[in-house]
Order: C-alpha cells, then sequence, then structure tokens
C-alpha cells in the first residue's frame, strides 16, 4: 500500500465541513444562475454551466472521499463508478440525500 492511500485513509472529515463546501458550491451555482437570467450575454450561463461540473468534480474529489469509506464487499467497479458519477452528474441532490441520510444515521 502506498503512503498517499494511508494517509487518505486516515483523513476524514467531519460532516459539517462537508455540508458546508456543498452548501457553498450550491450558493454559488444559484449565484451564477441568477446573474445570468438578469443578463442576455450568454458569459455567465456558460460560467455556471462550467461551474456545475467543476464543483461536481470538486465535491467528488474533496468531500465524497473522505466522508464515504467503502465496504469491502461492495467495493467493485461497477457500484464505486456508477455512484461516483451519479454524485458528479446530480451533485445537489445527491450530495443533500447523503447528508441527510448521514445526519440521521449520526443522531439516532
Amino acid at each position: 500500500m502506498e503512503t498517499s492511500d494511508i494517509s487518505d485513509k486516515s483523513e476524514r472529515m467531519r460532516l459539517r465541513v462537508a455540508f458546508l463546501n456543498w452548501a457553498a458550491c450550491v450558493a454559488i451555482f444559484v449565484l451564477l444562475v441568477v446573474i445570468a437570467s438578469k443578463f442576455s450575454s450568454g458569459v455567465f450561463g456558460n460560467l455556471a454551466f462550467l461551474f456545475y461540473f467543476a464543483a461536481g468534480f470538486y465535491l467528488s474529489r474533496a468531500v465524497l472521499r473522505k466522508i464515504v469509506e467503502w465496504h469491502p464487499m461492495y467495493n467493485t467497479l461497477y457500484n464505486v463508478t456508477s455512484t461516483k458519477l451519479k454524485f458528479f452528474f446530480l451533485w445537489p441532490l445527491t450530495y443533500l440525500f447523503l447528508f441527510l441520510r448521514l445526519g440521521i444515521n449520526k443522531v439516532l
């Protein structure tokens, strides 16, 4: 096992910090969409489109890998890639549901 694998596994992210990262991405995306709707220029629309995918990439790399630990039985190529792609393309909803589930699990 490489040292980078060891440091990634020991480095966990608190749920509150992960939620704040997601909330900041949602707020910036909504702000870009509102600005794009106010101006007839397509620059802000393109920027919102690019930010949507950049935020999905950022959340998948920086947040998802630090709050989700894959069980060895379900750590298959199909399960991991389908979940990561779902979280990449549909990040506003999927992360919200993930945080709700993790919050309920933490409380109960």
